[in-house]
């Protein structure tokens, strides 16, 4: 099993890519050679979300004249004597609004109602207008996306923090595994509750389902948001 798991990580697969169907019909196989009698592979026509290789996200600090003077890791660097896999996908939060916002940023914690509620009614501090920077952890990255937009935030930056994601005396990959400092966790950010495909909720993406159109679709979050690694993370809240 352990080779199975390692075969799956080995290279990028990317939800709807070919390596991504290559390693389905690998599953399909492999289940008919363990004795079931039936294994079908299904095909939906589902929104998916991808990042612009050729202009990839990221996030500055501008001066007073308008200079960049800090610009967050485009990737995360490959570990001395391992293998250079091309493919790799860049940091993004799929289904990101499009967009690039500027303005102040402001720390919200995990960016739970809590936090909120604590800035707006403990500390008389509005996050409309403004960046939120956010670490991951507690509740689900949609929910996190859904608080920031009811706050009237502009755009929020999300960031794994050693605190939650490193386990006490174990070094960084690939010494150990705990995450590095520039690694920047992936995932969705709708906000759908189950319902499956953001154009069908709640009914089977298939070509005969009503769909929306992408501008209504369920659960899309309204402002852009990107994922950073610690070490940026540390520079923006510095």
């Amino acid at each position: 099993m352990f080779f199975i798991f390692s075969n799956f990580s080995r290279v990028p697969h990317l939800a709807g890519t070919e390596q991504n169907f290559l390693l389905a019909k690998q599953i399909q196989a492999q289940w008919k050679e363990y004795g079931l009698d039936k294994v079908e592979l299904a095909h939906y026509d589902i929104l998916l979300s991808y990042p612009n290789k050729t202009s990839p996200n990221y996030i500055s600090i501008i001066d007073d004249s308008g200079n960049e003077v800090f610009r967050t890791a485009l990737s995360e660097q490959t570990p001395a004597g391992y293998e250079n896999i091309s493919d790799v996908v860049p940091p993004y939060n799929a289904y990101s609004a499009q967009g690039t916002p500027e303005g102040e940023l402001l720390y919200v914690n995990y960016a739970r109602t809590e936090d909120f509620h604590f800035l707006e009614r403990n500390l008389n501090i509005s996050c409309r207008g403004k960046i939120l920077i956010a670490r991951y952890g507690k509740i689900f990255r949609g929910n996190k996306v859904k608080n920031a937009q009811n706050a009237g935030a502009m755009g929020l930056i999300l960031y794994s923090d050693p605190a939650d994601y490193s386990a006490p005396g174990v070094d960084p990959y690939p010494n150990g595994w705990n995450l590095p400092g520039d690694g920047a966790q992936r995932g969705n950010i709708l906000n759908v509750n189950g319902a499956g495909d953001p154009l069908t909720p709640g009914y089977p993406a298939k070509e005969y389902a009503y769909r929306y159109n992408e501008r209504d679709g369920a659960g899309l979050p309204k402002i852009p948001v990107h994922p950073i690694g610690a070490n940026d993370a540390e520079k923006l809240l510095q």
